[in-house]
């Protein structure tokens, strides 16, 4: 689809998917990037993954790996090629913008819920209207721009916007776009689906048994036809320890595990029968702040954090160097990207300290952190917080569980700091505002810092490739001077599988999908 019919959402990737194509395709073993046999139909797919969603309803879910479950129950308006992120038909056949304010949506006829009730333009004006004014909804702000949606036909929706948002269409591959059925809503008690998900996906729920298993099974009526998909189910396991986790693997238990560490990797390489990939991936290791209270208000403060890590030695010690040491939230090749301020924070404990001093600290400060409490998890850590301690930082870390953790700190408030990885965002925009947009989830201190907002307005509202990245370089800049995250390195996808897991592709958001996913005999 031509750059005009998409609203010019992929305004600017060229060069950025070239990269990571070619990455790609050179990180996996000749045997895979071989002609696949023709897909054969049937068989489980049983994988491990780290951690336990947070929710199955895309509207209330707030953690990246909920994605694992969501895209085999839902699909979008929009989808998207995971290898390059190019736009294409999803439940929307086609999509253009008829003027930069007026995005229209013509949809796919006859697709239906796994609960036999029909997609119309109807049930998607609910969806849109329920995420941008649910009280429960955490996506409000990807789809802050959207002033109302309506039905302007048998088979098509209208979106009428405040002002140009050019990454809209990107947007809607996302949470915002997965259409729920609104019949379950309505059927549910006070419309809460999170634990009751009907979509139009490749795969219906069975049942979840929280931090075990998640059961689906194939979506014997799924619109798309051509036989898909191939896999009669798929059984998600929730093993929170990553060795654990790769063992189920080698120990055929389990044919897949994703959201990997390099210590799993380096074990699978060894093995015969596993193929073990480390893939491009929009994903960066680092911490959020809570900027609007404590001592996280100073600047000088949030800067003398980011003087005082030493991502070389992080990126050695944890990722054994396969990682991309980053004072940026993206990767130094992305198309949005500005290479001049990717690495504005060098390792100076001299400067940290004077930072320190200036803001009235000269003997050191304490502050308090969260963090997730897997193996992995606790030695990337163990190593920040012992860096930090070397500048006169004191980390106070307490490690929950990823859904704990995001209670205690994006909703009461608790902590100055927040250990954690973060990514999984098609548009640049949306990636921004996931994280620093005033009601973001991501936002624990849920205030916009001055001249935010008419940076970040101006990379939606820009209409051509070269004014969208200067656009993004402004805002990218100001992110870093007012040191609003503390980023330590991009990290690559790493999955372990099976030979047998045919046509899988984990992608640069990490979010895999399994339609076409099959298992050789």
């Amino acid at each position: 689809m031509s750059d005009k019919t998409t609203g010019g959402a992929g305004i600017g990737r060229r060069d950025f998917l070239k990269v990571t194509a070619a990455g790609a395709a050179l990180l996996l073993p000749a045997s895979v990037r071989a002609a696949a046999a023709e897909p054969r139909k049937g068989g489980i797919l049983k994988l491990a993954m780290p951690y336990n969603p947070a929710a199955l309803d895309p509207m209330t879910g707030r953690n990246l790996p909920d994605f694992n479950t969501l895209f085999c129950l839902y699909d979008a308006l929009i989808d998207f090629d995971p290898d390059t992120l190019e736009l294409k038909p999803g439940l929307a056949k086609a999509w253009k913008f008829t003027d930069p304010k007026t995005l229209v949506l013509d949809l796919v006829d006859g697709i239906s819920f796994h609960d036999g009730s029909p997609l119309t333009p109807g049930v998607v004006k609910f969806n849109l209207d329920r995420y941008k004014s649910d009280k429960r909804s955490n996506v409000k702000p990807d789809l802050a721009t959207v002033a109302s949606v309506e039905v302007t036909g048998k088979s098509q929706v209208t979106l009428h916007l405040t002002k140009p948002n050019s990454g809209l269409p990107a947007i809607l591959t996302n949470r915002a776009g997965l259409m729920v059925s609104m019949k379950s809503i309505q059927a549910a008690k006070g419309g809460n689906v999170d634990r009751a998900p009907v979509g139009t996906g490749p795969f219906t729920f069975v049942s979840w048994q929280d931090n075990d298993k998640i059961t689906l099974t194939r979506n014997k009526t799924y619109w798309r036809g051509g036989g898909l998909p191939y896999l009669e189910g798929v059984e998600l396991r929730i093993i929170n320890e990553l060795n654990t986790g790769a063992r189920t693997v080698i120990a055929g238990e389990t044919q897949l595990a994703f959201n990997m560490g390099v210590t799993q990797k380096l074990e699978a390489d060894k093995i015969k029968g596993l193929v073990a990939t480390a893939s491009p991936a929009l994903l960066f290791f680092g911490a959020h702040l809570n900027y609007a209270q404590g001592p996280m208000k100073d600047v000088r403060i949030r800067q003398a954090l980011n003087w005082g890590i030493n991502r070389e030695e992080i990126n050695q010690v944890i990722m054994h160097g396969l990682g991309e040491p980053s004072s940026f939230i993206m990767p130094k090749n992305f198309w949005a990207t500005d290479p001049a301020t990717f690495d504005y924070y060098s390792y100076d404990p001299g400067r940290a300290k004077k930072l320190l001093a200036e803001a009235g600290f000269a003997n050191g400060i304490t502050i308090t952190s969260w963090g997730w409490p897997d193996q992995a998890s606790m030695q990337r850590q163990e190593l920040i917080v012992t860096q930090l301690a070397k500048v006169g930082i004191h980390v106070k870390l307490t490690a929950q569980s990823p859904v704990q953790v995001a209670t205690q700190f994006y909703l009461q408030k608790h902590g100055d700091m927040y250990i954690a990885p973060s990514g999984g965002y098609p548009d640049p925009t949306q990636y921004y505002d996931a994280l620093y947009a005033k009601d973001a989830l991501l936002n624990a201190a849920s205030i916009e810092l001055p001249g935010y907002r008419a940076l970040t307005d101006a990379t939606s509202e820009a209409q051509t490739q070269d004014a969208r990245k200067a656009a993004f370089a402004k805002l990218q800049r100001f992110t870093i001077e007012q040191a609003m995250e503390l980023p330590q390195y991009i990290s690559p996808g790493i999955t372990i599988r099976s030979e047998k897991v045919q046509n899988f592709r984990f992608g640069l958001l990490q979010s895999p999908k399994f339609t076409e996913v099959w298992l050789a005999a």
